[in-house]
C-alpha cells in the first residue's frame, strides 16, 4: 500500500455517529439514510454466503463497527448469535431499542484495535464500512482474525480508491443527501482490492469472493432522491461485476492467526 496515502489526509470523521439518534432509522435527509439502503443488499450477500458455506443457525457473529444494528438485528432475527461492537455508545443504544426481542444480541462498546474477546472466539466475522474509517486497517484485520475461528469467514465491505469512487462515494453522496458531515469519508483512506488481499495473505485468510455494489442507476428513487436530495424510501442498490466503486466480499481463515 502506498505509504503517502496514509500520511497526507484529512482525519475521517467517525464523531457525528454518536449524536444521530433515531435518525439512524428515520433521517431521509442524512447519508446515514444510503447506509440503511445499502444495507438491504449486504444481507442479501450475507444470507447468500451462509446458505452456500451452510453456516448453521446458532453460529457466533462478531458484527465489527455495528453501528445501530441495521445488520447485527436483521442476522439475530434469522437465529445467529450475534455480538455487535462500536466505538460509539449512543449508536449501540439505538441499536438495542431496535433489537429483536431476544437473548442472540449483545452490543459493546469498544474498539477495533482492541477486542475484547478471547482468541478463535467466532464462527464469522463481519467488517462492513469500518475499513475506510481507520489509518491502519491491517492492524484491524489482524485482529479480526485473531478472533476468528479456523475455516471462519470474514466478510468485508469498503470502497475501491478510484476517480470513480471519488465521485460517487464522496461527491455524489453529498449532493443526494443534504445533511452530510464534512469528511464522512476521506478518500486517501479507500483501499484498492488487491491492497486488501495483500493485507489478508499474511494473516492466513484466502479471499473467497469479491462482489461490486452500486447504485441503481434507472431507477426513478434515485432521480427522486437527486430533485429533492432526500434519500427515497426505496432508493436501492444492486451487485456489479465490476470492483470499481463499492465492493463487498468474504476471506475464509486457513490457519491460526500468526503473532504480529
Amino acid at each position: 500500500m502506498e505509504t503517502e496515502k496514509l500520511l497526507k489526509h484529512p482525519p475521517v470523521n467517525n464523531a457525528f455517529y454518536d449524536d444521530l439518534g433515531e435518525r439512524w432509522y428515520q433521517d431521509d435527509g442524512h447519508i446515514i439514510a444510503l447506509l440503511r439502503a445499502e444495507a438491504k443488499l449486504k444481507l442479501t450477500y450475507l444470507r447468500g454466503i451462509f446458505e452456500e458455506t451452510q453456516l448453521s443457525i446458532g453460529s457466533s457473529i462478531l458484527d465489527i463497527g455495528c453501528g445501530a444494528g441495521f445488520i447485527s438485528n436483521e442476522l439475530a432475527r434469522d437465529g445467529f448469535q450475534l455480538y455487535g461492537l462500536d466505538q460509539s455508545g449512543g449508536s449501540l443504544a439505538v441499536a438495542a431499542r431496535h433489537a429483536p426481542p431476544t437473548t442472540r444480541i449483545s452490543y459493546t462498546v469498544g474498539e477495533a484495535y482492541h477486542l475484547p474477546y478471547a482468541s478463535e472466539s467466532f464462527d464469522s466475522v463481519l467488517l462492513l464500512d469500518i475499513l475506510e474509517h481507520v489509518d491502519d486497517p491491517a492492524r484491524m484485520l489482524a485482529e479480526a482474525s485473531r478472533v476468528l475461528k479456523p475455516k471462519g469467514l470474514l466478510f468485508f465491505h469498503t470502497f475501491n480508491r478510484t476517480l470513480l469512487s471519488r465521485f460517487f462515494a464522496i461527491e455524489a453522496v453529498s449532493f443526494v443527501a443534504r445533511d452530510s458531515p464534512k469528511n464522512f469519508h476521506v478518500w486517501n483512506l479507500f483501499i484498492k482490492p488487491e491492497e486488501l488481499k495483500e493485507m489478508l495473505q499474511p494473516l492466513g485468510l484466502r479471499v473467497k469472493s469479491m462482489r461490486g455494489i452500486k447504485p441503481v442507476l434507472s431507477h426513478w428513487p434515485l432521480w427522486s432522491s437527486i430533485l429533492k436530495r432526500q434519500v427515497h424510501k426505496d432508493f436501492a442498490f444492486s451487485f456489479t461485476s465490476s470492483l470499481s466503486l463499492g465492493y463487498i466480499g468474504y476471506a475464509q481463515k486457513f490457519a491460526a492467526t500468526p503473532d504480529l
